[in-house]
This record gives structure tokens, C-alpha cells and sequence, in this order.
């Protein structure tokens, strides 16, 4: 992580001052992510894997013939300080779009507030299937995976392998985690339909003991525990549960974090699963050339997904804006509706109606070693092809925005 920072300070450069002369007129583009507080890791993430690409596109000869310029600001995680950073950004600093990962409600806010401004917002992270459905706009385009995508992929890999027909749920107690619950067994139920929800529990954000959840699972008889945590309360599910004998497998639908696993002192997270749209070690000739490139930008340091999403959602942004030939909105708009790329795990399309990134993704399964760790990490064990996880946008709340 110090490597990650001392990094951050020498691409600092090329995230000029708003009010710095530059030698040619710069296109701005801005991220809107935590950069303070308990927070600020995943944000300085971000930067890091979009001032990547900012250099790229740059070194390429720039957007349109003209310098790109990454502008940031801190948005505390707070959805009515990210909506006024974001008037800021785009009135004050001149920004032609506004990316942000970190928090759905972070990015529901700034999503309703776009239409006022007509400029592209890039939700790089943000999982809420709502975003792409009942609360779409044309100015919204999400460049990675949604809840319902992450949960269908999961899906996939248990209905594989019949000897896991019995699985127990338990989740956050707000509206993503009761995302997950919904979406997993909708998906499970549809891919295997003997499959047994033995439970389902709902527990609160940053909870401190899971024992009462995990006698509940081991006396459920599950065969596997379906999780969409993240942070201390993934951390705490797998080490308490291994800690009180819970011995099956659990499978995270936001344990592609290299982080997370380095929390774990020794091998609890071991045989465990994670899904992600990216993890080292695919073993294609671009995503090899990706993580050579950001080993040597970070001086040592394996790429997290993060990075990867921060430098994918900036080079297909500028794609889009390639295609368009132009910054004209309506232009933009279109190309990015049908934009088709390849980042580095295969071919993306984003999907015109609704603006959902299709793109491949991947379980993971956690082993002892891999060349990119001293502890646990994912060994990818399914790819699961973009067109076996699309859906009908109608079926998830997408409607025909009206006021464009």
C-alpha cells in the first residue's frame, strides 16, 4: 500500500490543478470518490488505475488531439456532498464527465442529479441494479457488474457441481444485501431448481458476532453460505465461522479484493469462492500486458480489481468519445450505447437500452499460494461467457426515460 501511494504522489503530475495553464486545451474528466476518512483506500485506488489510462490516452497523442486532465474530489462518501462536488466539477472545472465507484447511493444521487448538467456519468463500481434500471437516464453508463450479474455468475458455478444443493444466505441488512438474497436464489432456482434455501438471515453493517448466525448455518445442513459482504463483516463471517467449525465453503460475491484476503492471518479464506470481472492470472496476452504494466507503474505491486476498473472505465470512455468524434452529447451518447471493446479479459459490450456493461466474468476459487501473494489467492476456475448473463432490462425495473 506504501508502494500504492508513493505511486499515487508521482502520477499526481498528470492530475493537473484545475487552475494550472496547460499547452493545449485539456479535455477534464472528474472522479467523484472518497479521498478521506475510512474510506479513502478504495478512492486512492481508483486515481491510481485512472491516472494509468489518463497517461496512456496522453502518451497516444490524447482525446480528440487534445490532452486529457483527471480533476478529483472528495466526496466523504456522502451523497449530497458528491452531488454538489459534482455541480463543481462541471460548472467550475469545466469536467465533460464525472466518474465515481465507491457507494450505490453515492451513485443514485449523482445519476438523478446529471440530467441537469447533460454531461456522461461513468458508475465504474457502483452495484445497484437500480441504476440501470428504475432510475435510468441516458447519462448514466455503468462499466462494470451489477448485483444481479454478480449473483448469476455465482449461480452458474454452484449449479454446476451437484453436490451443492443446500445453501444458506446471509447478508447486510440493507438494500444491497437484500439485493443479493433476492437475486441468488431467483438465479440459483432458475440454473438448479433442487436447490434448497435452508436460510436466510439479515444482519446489521460492521457486525461485531456472527456466532448466532453461524449455529444457525451449521445446523441448517447447508452445503455452502451465499454472501454478498464486503469489508470487516466478510472478514469476520469467514474467520468466526472457521473459528466455531462451520466447514463449508463460502461464496463472496466481493471477495475478488486481494486486500481482504491479506486481512486473514492464515488459510480460513482457503477453498472459499469470489466473483469479479477481473483477477490476476487470467492468462490472456492483454490481461498479462495489464498486469505487467501496473506491476511497473506501482513499483512491485499486483494490480487490485479496482485499478483495473478505474483504467478500463477511462479507456472505453474515451473510446466512446473517439467514435463520436466529438464532445457533443447526443454524439456521445450514441457511440457509448454501442461501443464494443476488449480491455483485457475479452470482449465488453455495452448493452444500448439500458447502458449495463455485458462483459465476461469469473469465479474465483482461493488456494495457498500464487506467484502474487505470500498469502491465499483466488486461482480463477469459470469463466462465465457475457451472453449466459444477460437479462431483459424490463424484468429488473428499466423503463423509457421521459425527460431527456
Amino acid at each position: 500500500m506504501k508502494k500504492i501511494c508513493l505511486v499515487l504522489m508521482v502520477l499526481s503530475v498528470l492530475v493537473m490543478p484545475v487552475g494550472q495553464a496547460a499547452a493545449a486545451d485539456p479535455i477534464r474528466i472528474g472522479l467523484n470518490e472518497p479521498l478521506s476518512g475510512p474510506f479513502k483506500t478504495n478512492g486512492d485506488r481508483f486515481v491510481f488505475g485512472m491516472s494509468v489510462a489518463v497517461e496512456e490516452i496522453n502518451k497516444a497523442g490524447g482525446l480528440l488531439g487534445r490532452p486529457l486532465e483527471l480533476v478529483t474530489e472528495d466526496n466523504q462518501m456522502k451523497p449530497e456532498i458528491a452531488v454538489q462536488k459534482m455541480k463543481k466539477m462541471i460548472l467550475k472545472d469545466k469536467c465533460e464527465a464525472i466518474f465515481q465507484a465507491s457507494s450505490s447511493s453515492v451513485a443514485l444521487a449523482l445519476a438523478q442529479a446529471m440530467p441537469r448538467y447533460k454531461k456522461i456519468y461513468v458508475a465504474m463500481a457502483a452495484f445497484a441494479v437500480a441504476l440501470t434500471g428504475e432510475h435510468f437516464t441516458p447519462y448514466t453508463f455503468r462499466t462494470d457488474a451489477n448485483v444481479a450479474i454478480l449473483a448469476k455468475t455465482m449461480a452458474y458455478h454452484f449449479a454446476s457441481m451437484k453436490k451443492y444443493r443446500k445453501v444458506y444466505l446471509l447478508n447486510q441488512d440493507y438494500s444491497y444485501g437484500h439485493d443479493v438474497a433476492t437475486y441468488y436464489e431467483k438465479f440459483i432456482k432458475e440454473l438448479a431448481p433442487n436447490t434448497e434455501i435452508v436460510g436466510k438471515d439479515f444482519h446489521p453493517v460492521f457486525n461485531k458476532d456472527f456466532a448466532p448466525y453461524i449455529s444457525k448455518i451449521k445446523a441448517s445442513g447447508a452445503d455452502y453460505l451465499l454472501t454478498g459482504n464486503w469489508g470487516t463483516d466478510l472478514i469476520q463471517v469467514i474467520l468466526q465461522g472457521k473459528n466455531l467449525g462451520m466447514n463449508i465453503p463460502v461464496a463472496a460475491l466481493l471477495m475478488g479484493d486481494i486486500n481482504a484476503l491479506a486481512a486473514m492471518p492464515g488459510d480460513e479464506a482457503v477453498g472459499n469462492y469470489g466473483v469479479a470481472s477481473f483477477f490476476l492470472g487470467l492468462g490472456t496476452e492483454n490481461s498479462d500486458r495489464i498486469e505487467k504494466l501496473f506491476h511497473e507503474k506501482s513499483g512491485g505491486t499486483w494490480p487490485l480489481e479496482q485499478l483495473w476498473i478505474g483504467y478500463k472505465s477511462v479507456l472505453m470512455y474515451a473510446a466512446a468519445v473517439e467514435k463520436a468524434g466529438s464532445l457533443d452529447i447526443e454524439k456521445v451518447i450514441k457511440a457509448f450505447e454501442t461501443l464494443t471493446y476488449d480491455p483485457g479479459t475479452g470482449p465488453v459490450v455495452m448493452r444500448t437500452k439500458d447502458h449495463q456493461l455485458m462483459q465476461p466474468m469469473y469465479v474465483g476459487q482461493v488456494v495457498k499460494k500464487t506467484k502474487y501473494a505470500d498469502h491465499p489467492y483466488h486461482k480463477v476456475v469459470r469463466k462465465v461467457p457475457a451472453e449466459q448473463l444477460a437479462y431483459e432490462p424490463e424484468a429488473f425495473g428499466w423503463k423509457p426515460y421521459k425527460g431527456r
